[in-house]
């Protein structure tokens, strides 16, 4: 996927397809507490809406407590798109359970799923009846052709309303979610394992039923049931949290993606597929955006302006870390937007490349985006041995053998002497270690110094294995981390500390990625 391509997934594409595919099937959500196993589920009805009927039971939660965590849900109600099993009892003179089947909201569906005929006498309902409390179970009882047959027995009446709904869709399918089985099973005393063989067997064989169970435990001794199974988790970076998908099985499906990092921002599951930044065929010029605050510069990037509060207070030194796996082309989008927003100022930039990119190439990545005249009166690239003339007014050349003569603060302002201050330079360090050696940090400190007094920004970018990276982030007033999990690429503050957010691919022409926060 490339940044060119403006459709991002919010929900696992794999998962869609294998609920879409044709016959029934049932899928196994678990996880630990707090993954967002509900919203997972309450999603898949969304996304599912156009393809079939939906039906959701809780057996946990009460309807005002869904409304209040998951704000759309009753719009959705509202359309027809969900139906919601709520239980009331009612006492009779026999003492009879009965269940209220409703609509939320829609007072003629109520009607229609109301039984016009009563259940045929069967054999296994009353033998499960009549051992629910020790969970034993008969075999299953065959019905007519396109009928549903319930083996669970009238003692589950929110089984039986599932069994109601799926009967009179027929023949067209219902997605039955059961939010959750483990609570179910503790209701009636009957093993969790047992309802979903019934469900299986009845519903999902029988006449192609879509079910989903939820399970409130992350055990997978149940997983061997399902013909798909999810398990949502929550994996430690550091002191952050960050929210895996796994997907462990799809029967019959192509799973090209197994993991994904996921986020519960706005009361939705929003998972994140992997993409690789390519340079737009056209870019969109880039707008200059006004500093925050007098003291205050924005990084190029409202996005990333917001993650450090605000922007970069003049005279800050920036670190931008990069962690294991993470390649030094994931931080591309953050250089050209800090060289894009001081240059659109007018502003002075000295750029050294990561990766020893030479200064043609690096200057290709932003032409577009700034104007020649813009890159060319404003920016200047240092590369070991440049070559200069009138075509390369932006490349400075490195002696290499000390980098405090090379990088010179009064050299510096000459060469900028057309341009405004505040100053930005951008340095990768592994070009400069592979150049001045481990060292090179010491040989920069009297141009940090200069810099940062005149009010100047350094972006420093470094790798795991640069020798630079402990005195960095000493000497650091903001710390950016950037990390990669399932091949997701996430940035996260060190200081000052903020939650990881995913950097998702950029609007159309753009090269700036948009940040999600993982919540």
């Amino acid at each position: 996927m490339t940044a060119e391509s403006q459709v991002t997934r919010t929900f696992p594409n794999e998962i869609l397809k294998f609920m879409s595919s044709p016959g029934g099937h049932s899928l196994i959500v678990r996880g630990m507490a707090g993954t967002g196993k509900t919203t997972l589920a309450l999603q898949l009805i969304e996304e599912m809406a156009h393809v079939q009927q939906s039906y959701y039971m809780s057996t946990r939660v009460s309807d005002q407590s869904l409304f209040n965590q998951f704000p759309w849900l009753q719009e959705k109600i509202k359309e027809g798109e969900i139906l919601k099993a709520r239980k009331k009892l009612r006492k009779k003179a026999d003492a009879e359970m009965d269940m209220e089947k409703i609509m939320l909201g829609l007072a003629q569906i109520k009607d229609e799923l109301k039984p016009e005929r009563k259940a045929s006498p069967r054999r296994e309902l009353a033998k499960l009846e009549g051992n629910i409390e020790v969970g034993d179970e008969g075999p299953a009882t065959p019905g007519g052709e396109g009928e549903v047959v319930v083996t669970v027995g009238s003692m589950m009446p929110e089984i039986e309303m599932a069994y109601d709904v799926v009967d009179r869709a027929l023949p067209e399918r219902t997605l039955v979610v059961i939010d959750s089985i483990d609570a179910l099973s503790e209701k009636y005393g009957v093993n969790a394992s047992k309802i979903i063989n019934a469900l299986q067997r009845d519903l999902v064989e029988s006449v192609g039923t879509n079910v989903v169970y939820v399970l409130e435990t992350p055990d997978p001794l149940l997983d061997y049931l399902g013909d798909g199974v999810i398990y949502l988790s929550l994996m430690r970076q550091g002191e952050r949290r960050i929210r895996v998908l796994d997907i462990l099985k799809l029967r019959g499906c192509e799973i090209k993606q197994p993991q994904y990092v996921y986020t519960l921002l706005g009361g939705r599951v929003r998972t994140f597929e992997y993409w690789r930044y390519i340079k737009p065929d056209n870019p969109t010029p880039f707008e200059k955006i006004q500093d925050p605050a007098s003291k205050i510069v924005s990084t190029g990037m409202k996005d990333l302006d917001d993650l450090i509060v605000g922007g970069l207070r003049k005279g800050s030194l920036v670190l931008l870390e990069l962690g294991k796996g993470v390649p030094v082309a994931s931080t591309t989008s953050i250089e050209a937007a800090m060289i894009c927003s001081f240059a659109s100022h007018e502003r002075g930039v000295i750029w050294v490349p990561t990766k020893k990119t030479s200064a043609q190439d690096a200057r290709e990545e932003i032409i577009g985006f700034l104007t020649e005249d813009q890159f060319g009166k404003n920016v200047r690239i240092l590369e070991p041995h440049a070559a200069t003339g009138a075509n390369r007014e932006y490349a400075m050349s490195l002696e290499g053998e000390n980098i405090s003569v090379d990088m010179k603060w009064q050299n510096i302002q000459y060469a900028l002497q057309e341009t405004q201050q505040p100053y930005l330079t951008v340095a990768g360090f592994d070009t400069l270690e592979s150049i001045y050696g481990p060292n090179v940090l010491d040989g920069m400190m009297d141009y940090l110094s200069a810099l940062v007094n005149a009010g100047g920004i350094f972006l420093g970018i470094a790798t795991p294995s640069a020798k630079s990276l402990s005195k960095l982030a000493d000497l650091a007033h903001n710390h950016i981390r950037m990390d990669k999990i399932s091949g997701v690429t996430l940035i996260s503050g060190e200081e000052p500390f903020t939650h990881p957010y995913a950097m998702t691919p950029p609007e159309s022409g753009d090269f700036r990625p948009r940040l999600v926060p993982i919540l």
